[in-house]
């Protein structure tokens, strides 16, 4: 494989596991001799808590958005910002237009930076990957695909309730197909954390090793 970065989007439902499955890729030493060098792993979400924190701009047309979720030392509640999304589509839409072109600025930092590294591979967790227009300047993307009855239990073991996972679920509905529409690749990871990984691996493999053989 050449030398240049191979950038790949690993996107699912909630708690369908992605920072998961992306950390097992990233430590595994046969993904990493099959790629030629280090795989590395961004989460888009992290990337936008940390510009909400750190990017002035941002937070003030969020806040115009959803002003009340500006607490009394300025910041963002985090946590009712994302309950308004979820609960009404118009805000979410408003708050994506306003937060993707950062993901994506700060997404092509990132990229430049492992390309400079020598990094072979870098996976790109994001929920939104069709919408968001990550997809377009990609490689190649990737769907963890979970049943509805396990993601509901990995969230009800993190501290979830129920209530909060059939609202996240619901505004949700439409990334499968979403996934579909921008050519994603689906991976079955309803079973254990390492057939998940044995199974991305081949793909990932396919993806960016061009044809060359997996077995």
């Amino acid at each position: 494989m050449s030398g240049r970065l191979i950038r790949v989007g690993l996107g699912g439902l909630i708690a369908s596991g992605k920072s998961s499955l992306a950390a097992a890729l990233v430590a595994s030493t046969d993904l990493q001799e099959a790629m030629g060098g280090a795989v590395e792993h961004v989460d888009a979400d992290a990337l936008l808590r940390a510009a909400r924190s750190t990017d002035v701009s941002l937070r003030d047309a969020i806040l115009a958005v959803v002003p009340d979720a500006r607490r009394a030392d300025g910041s963002l509640d985090s946590a009712l910002l994302a309950a308004r999304a979820f609960a009404d589509p118009a805000v979410m839409h408003r708050l994506e237009e306003l937060q993707w072109p950062v993901v994506r600025q700060a997404i092509s930092e990132v990229s430049r930076d492992a390309q400079a590294r020598g990094v072979r591979l870098l996976l790109v967790e994001a929920i939104a990957l069709g919408r968001s227009g990550l997809a377009e300047e990609l490689d190649g993307s990737l769907f963890l695909h979970v049943d509805e009855v396990v993601r509901r239990d990995r969230f009800a073991s993190r501290g979830g309730n129920e209530e909060d996972f059939q609202v996240r679920n619901a505004a949700q509905a439409g990334i499968p197909a979403e996934m579909a529409g921008i050519g994603a690749v689906r991976i079955d990871g309803s079973g254990p954390l390492p057939e998940t990984v044995h199974a991305a691996s081949l793909v990932l493999r396919r993806l960016c090793l061009q044809g060359e053989s997996t077995d």
